[in-house]
C-alpha cells in the first residue's frame, strides 16, 4: 500500500496536522509499503467498557503497540482544561493496561530538527520488537571514513597486489562494520578470528546487518556449530589455536580472514594461527598500533598498511563525539607507591585508593558532573572495582562491578546485558570493556587509576566517543595525583602541542591543541602538577636558538639548511621543532619562509616553467609571450584564438607558482594581478641563467600574431638542460631538487613510485590508470577542494610530474615506461599518515639517515617499522631496490 492508498482507505480517520507530518515525514519513510499496518483511530475499550481510540495502533505479531501524538505542545494550567487532561491520563493507563506499548510524542517534536530523527530510530526500535518482519530490508551504506578504508583496501589489492593488509582507525569508527563490508564484495568462505569471547557476539550482529543471508558458524570453547559448512566463521583464537582444532582446518580453508584488534597478533596463541592459514586475503584491523611491539605486528603483515585515520581526524570530521574532559583533583601522593617495571604495584594502589575518603569524593563528581547519566569506571583491580560498584549501590546508584574474575561467563553476560539495556547506570571494570565491546550510548568515563599506558587510556576513551541519539558529547572524569607522567595526558589528548612564553612571567609553557568541539579542564592543583612535570621537560629559550641560527648564517654566508644546523650548529633543528613548534614555523617567526600552493598543472613541461623563469626575469616582458595583455589568471578570458592562449598561458603560470617560483595569485588582491618571480625563482634563474640563455625559449606565434604554447625543442631536451645543472655543485644539485620536491603533486608522486610502485621499472599507463585513485592522493584532493582526475585529466596532468622528476635526475622517462634512478627522501614522504606532523616526520628521517642502508638495528622497532609499512619489508636490509650510492636526503623541506 502506497501514501495514496493509505489516505484513500484511512485518510477520513487523519485530521489533524500533526498526524498528517508523522504519517509522511516518520511513518511511510520507515515503513514504505508497509505502512497500511498502521491503524489509525484504532478502537479499543477501556476498564469501565467505553470505547477509547488509539492515534496509531499496530497489531504486531509479538506484541501490540500504540503511538499518540499530542496537537498541544504542553499540559499547562489554563492550555488544557483539568478535566481532560485528567482523562487523557486515564486512558494513557487504559493503553497500557490493555497490553499495548506506548510511546507519545508532541507536535513540536515533530517539527524539530534536533527531535526527528530521535523519534524515527525510537519508531524503528519498536517496530522491531512488536513487529519486524514490516521493516524494510535496507542495504548498509558505509560512512566516509569506511568508504576511503574500503577504497583504499580495493586499491591494495588492485594496484598493489597485496594478499594481506592492516587498517588502523579509532575505537567506534566501524572497524567490524568495515571488515563486513569488504569481505561481503571480496566473497569466499571467511574466518574472523577474535581474542575474547565477549567480542564476537558482537561482530556476529554487525555481521548481520550487511549480510543477513549469511550461513554463519561458531567455534569456542562452548559451542562448536556449523564451523565447516559455513560461509563465516567466527573463531576464538583460544579454540582454533588447539592443535586437534587447527588442524581440522586446510590451509587454504578460507579466502578471507579478519584479525580483530591485531596489536594482539604477536602473542604466540595468534602467530600459530596466522602462521597456519593462507587465505587470499588477510585483514588486520586495530585502534591502538602504538605498542612497543608496533614492529612485530607489522611484520607479520609484509608492513602492508593500507588505511589509518587518528582519533582527532574522526572527531573533528563528525564520527565521533566531541568530549568534555575533567581533570580532578586525587589527594593520593603517589611518591608513597613502589613502581616495577615503571608501573605502581597494584597492592600498594589498591592500599591508598580503596579508601572511604577517596570514593565519597568520586561519588560527589559522578553526581555533579555525570549527573547520574550511564557511565562506566575503570578502576585498579578487581577488589576496587567490587568496592566502588558497593560504594555506589550503598547510596542508591544502580552499579555492578563487570570483570573477567566475574563467576561464569553466563553472569558476566546477564550483567554486560543489564548494562546495556539500562538497567544498571555504572559500570566498574578493570580491562574488560577497553576493547571491542561497545555500549553507544554511555555519557560517562571515570577513569579512576593513574593513566601508565597511552593504549589503554585511549582505548578506555573510545568506549564513550561512540555516536548515539540524543547523545551530544562525552563526559570524562580523570582523577590525577602527582603520580609519574601525570603531564602525558595533556599530550594523550591533544592532536599538537607547541611552546609559548607568558607575557607576564617570561616563563615558557606548553600550549595544548586539542580537537575542534573538544574542551579540557583541570582544577588549579591538578594543572600546577602538570605544569610541573612540563617544566622538566622545557629546554633552550627562543631568543638563544634565533642567535645561534644567525651565527651558523654568518659563518656559512647563506641561509642555512636544516642540515646545516645539524652539522655547524650549537643545538639540532630538532630543538628548533620543539621551541617554535616546527622548523618551518621558526623559519617564518625569523621572515626567512616562502610558502608554495597546491594543485596540479595540466598541459604543461619543463621548457615551459624555463621560459617563464627567464622571461620573468627580464627588466621588461612588453612585446613577449608574456606580454601581460596576454596574462588572465582572474576574471574573463577574451574570446577566440586569444581567449584560448589566455587559458593555456594560465596553466602554465600556475606551474610555476607551485613550485615556488612566481608569487601566487590567490594570495594576491584583485583581478588585475600580475605575478612576479619569487626569491626562490630568483635563485634558481640565476643557476640556470648561461643555460637559459644559449637556448630558444620562446612561444611560436600564428599567422594572427597571437602566440602558442608550442615550443622549438623536445620537452626531454628541456629536461636534460636542467639535468645538466645537477652536476654543478652542492647548491645547484639541492637548490633544483628542492624546488621540485616542494611541490606537493611531486611529493604524491614520488609516494607512488616508492610506496606503491615499489620497483625500479613502472609502466606508463599503470601510473596514468592509477596515479589519482592513489588513497593518499585522493584523501589530498579532498581536502584541498580539488575535482577527482578523470583519467584523460590524469593523462595530461601525470606528465608534467614525471617530466619535473626526469629534470631533477629521479626517473628517466620512455615512450611507454619510467625507470627510477634514485630514491630522494624528504619528510613529507617518512610520513606514516598523510596529516601526520611533519616534525615527526622530520625526526624520523633523521632515524633514517643514520641507519641508511642496512643498519635497521640502529632504529627503534616503531620506526622501522613505519618505514617498512611504506616502502616494504626489504627496507634498510640489503635486499632493497635501491643501494647506498642511489640515495639522497632533502632535510629543509
Amino acid at each position: 500500500m502506497n501514501l495514496e492508498e493509505y489516505y484513500a482507505e484511512f485518510g477520513h480517520l487523519i485530521t489533524q496536522d500533526s498526524e498528517r507530518l508523522f504519517v509522511e515525514d516518520i511513518l511511510y519513510p520507515l515503513l514504505g509499503d508497509h505502512i497500511g499496518s498502521i491503524i489509525p483511530q484504532h478502537q479499543f475499550l477501556d476498564s469501565s467498557g467505553k470505547s477509547r481510540r488509539i492515534d496509531f495502533a499496530c497489531l504486531g505479531s509479538r506484541a501490540l503497540l500504540a503511538l499518540e501524538i499530542n496537537g498541544e505542545s504542553y499540559h499547562a494550567e489554563g492550555i488544557v482544561p483539568n478535566e481532560t487532561f485528567d482523562d487523557n491520563l486515564y486512558r494513557q493507563n487504559e493503553i497500557l493496561r490493555a497490553g499495548y506499548k506506548l510511546a507519545r510524542f508532541s507536535y513540536n517534536q515533530l517539527q524539530d530538527e534536533k527531535w526527528r530523527p530521535i523519534i524515527f530510530e525510537t519508531i524503528r526500535g519498536l517496530i522491531s520488537e512488536t513487529s519486524p518482519e514490516l521493516l524494510p530490508e535496507s542495504e548498509v551504506v558505509p560512512n566516509e571514513i569506511q568508504t576511503e578504508a574500503l577504497d583504499a583496501l580495493d586499491y591494495c589489492r588492485r594496484v598493489n597486489a597485496w594478499q594481506k593488509a592492516i587498517v588502523i582507525m579509532p575505537t567506534g569508527s566501524g572497524k567490524t562494520l568495515l571488515s563486513a563490508l569488504d569481505g561481503k564484495r571480496f566473497g569466499g568462505r571467511q574466518l574472523f578470528l577474535v581474542h575474547r569471547l565477549d567480542i564476537l557476539a558482537q561482530s556476529v550482529e554487525v555481521y548481520k546487518m550487511v549480510w543477513p543471508m549469511m550461513n554463519y558458524g561458531f567455534l569456542t570453547g562452548e559451542v562448536q556449530e556449523n564451523e565447516m559448512e559455513c560461509d563465516v566463521l567466527f573463531a576464538s583464537k583460544d579454540t582454533l589455536r588447539q592443535p586437534d582444532q587447527l588442524m581440522r582446518f586446510k590451509r587454504d580453508a578460507f579466502d578471507y580472514m579478519v584479525i580483530d584488534e591485531v596489536h594482539h597478533g604477536q602473542s604466540p596463541s595468534y602467530r600459530s594461527i596466522l602462521e597456519h592459514f593462507r587465505p587470499a586475503f588477510m585483514l588486520g584491523m586495530t585502534a591502538t598500533p602504538d605498542r612497543m611491539d608496533r614492529k612485530d605486528i607489522f611484520e607479520l603483515f609484509d608492513y602492508n598498511k593500507a588505511y589509518e585515520t587518528t582519533l582527532h581526524e574522526v572527531i573533528e570530521r563528525g564520527f565521533l563525539v566531541p568530549y568534555t574532559y575533567f581533570g580532578l583533583t586525587d589527594d593520593i601522593d603517589y611518591t608513597k607507591i613502589k613502581s616495577e617495571n615503571n608501573k605502581y604495584r597494584v597492592s600498594d594502589l589498591e592500599r591508598l585508593l580503596i579508601i572511604p575518603e577517596r570514593n565519597k569524593a568520586i561519588l560527589d563528581q559522578y553526581l555533579e558532573k555525570g549527573l547520574g547519566d550511564k557511565t562506566i569506571g575503570f578502576c585498579v583491580s578487581i577488589e576496587h572495582a567490587e568496592r566502588m560498584a558497593d560504594f555506589f549501590s550503598e547510596n542508591g546508584i544502580s552499579a555492578a562491578a563487570i570483570h573477567s574474575g566475574v563467576s561464569g561467563a553466563q553472569e558476566r553476560d546477564r550483567l554486560i546485558k543489564e548494562f546495556r539495556e539500562n538497567r544498571i547506570t555504572v559500570a566498574f571494570t578493570v580491562d574488560l570493556f577497553n576493547e571491542g565491546i561497545d555500549f553507544p550510548n554511555v555519557q560517562v568515563l571515570m577513569f579512576l587509576r593513574p593513566t601508565e599506558s597511552k593504549t589503554v587510556f585511549l582505548q578506555q576513551l573510545g568506549r564513550g566517543l561512540r555516536r548515539a541519539l540524543g547523545k551530544e558529547r562525552l563526559r570524562i572524569l580523570d582523577f590525577i595525583g602527582n603520580y609519574q607522567r601525570a603531564n602525558r595526558i595533556r599530550d594523550y589528548l591533544s592532536k599538537k602541542k607547541e611552546i609559548v612564553i607568558e607575557k607576564d612571567s617570561n616563563r615558557r609553557k606548553f600550549k595544548y591543541i586539542y580537537s575542534t568541539g573538544c574542551e579540557v579542564k583541570f582544577t588549579a592543583d591538578v594543572e600546577e602538577i602538570l605544569d610541573r612535570q612540563d617544566a622538566q621537560e622545557l629546554g633552550i629559550s627562543k631568543s638563544e636558538l634565533t642567535e645561534a641560527y644567525y651565527v651558523v648564517a654568518e659563518r656559512l654566508r647563506h641561509r642555512p639548511s636544516r642540515n646545516d644546523i645539524n652539522q655547524h650548529g650549537e643545538y639540532r633543528s630538532a630543538l628548533y621543532s620543539q621551541v617554535f613548534g616546527s622548523w618551518s614555523r621558526f623559519i617564518r617567526e625569523i621572515g626567512a619562509y616562502t610558502e608554495a600552493s597546491y594543485h596540479y598543472p595540466q598541459g604543461t613541461h619543463v621548457g615551459h616553467v624555463l621560459s617563464i623563469l627567464w622571461h620573468f626575469g627580464l627588466p621588461n616582458r612588453k612585446g613577449t609571450a608574456f606580454d601581460d595583455d596576454y596574462i588572465r589568471l582572474r576574471g574573463d578570458l577574451a574570446q577566440g584564438r586569444l581567449g584560448n592562449y589566455q587559458r593555456q598561458l594560465k596553466y602554465k603560470l600556475q606551474a610555476a607558482m607551485e613550485l615556488g617560483l612566481l608569487e601566487d595569485d590567490r594570495q594576491a588582491v584583485g583581478n588585475d594581478f600580475i605575478p612576479r618571480l619569487t626569491p626562490i625563482g630568483h635563485n634558481l634563474r640565476s643557476i640556470l641563467k648561461t643555460r637559459l640563455a644559449r637556448v630558444n625559449l620562446s612561444f611560436t606565434k600564428q599567422n594572427d600574431g597571437i602566440p602558442s604554447t608550442r615550443m622549438t625543442r623536445s620537452a626531454e631536451e628541456y629536461n636534460a638542460l636542467v639535468r645538466s645543472a645537477l652536476e654543478d655543485g652542492f647548491d645547484s644539485l639541492n637548490t633544483i631538487r628542492s624546488v621540485i620536491c616542494r611541490m606537493p603533486a611531486v611529493q604524491q608522486m614520488m609516494s607512488f613510485m616508492y610506496q606503491v610502485g615499489r620497483t625500479r621499472r613502472i609502466e606508463r599507463a599503470f601510473i596514468y590508470n592509477n596515479f589519482f585513485q592513489a588513497p593518499f592522493v585522493k584523501q589530498f584532493m579532498e581536502q584541498e577542494g580539488i575535482e577527482p582526475a578523470s583519467p584523460e585529466a590524469s593523462r595530461r596532468r601525470c606528465p608534467f610530474l614525471l617530466n619535473l622528476l626526469s629534470a631533477a635526475g629521479v626517473v628517466v622517462v620512455n615512450s611507454t615506461y619510467i625507470e627510477i634512478s634514485q630514491l630522494i627522501l624528504f619528510p613529507a614522504l617518512v610520513r606514516s599518515y598523510i596529516n601526520e606532523d611533519i616534525e615527526i616526520a622530520r625526526q624520523r628521517l633523521l632515524a633514517l639517515k643514520s641507519a641508511w642502508p642496512d643498519r635497521s638495528e640502529k632504529m627503534e622497532s616503531e620506526t622501522l617499522s613505519i618505514l617498512r609499512e611504506l616502502f616494504g619489508e626489504d627496507f634498510l636490509t640489503n635486499k632493497y631496490i635501491f643501494k647506498k650510492t642511489e640515495m639522497a636526503f632533502i632535510e629543509d623541506l
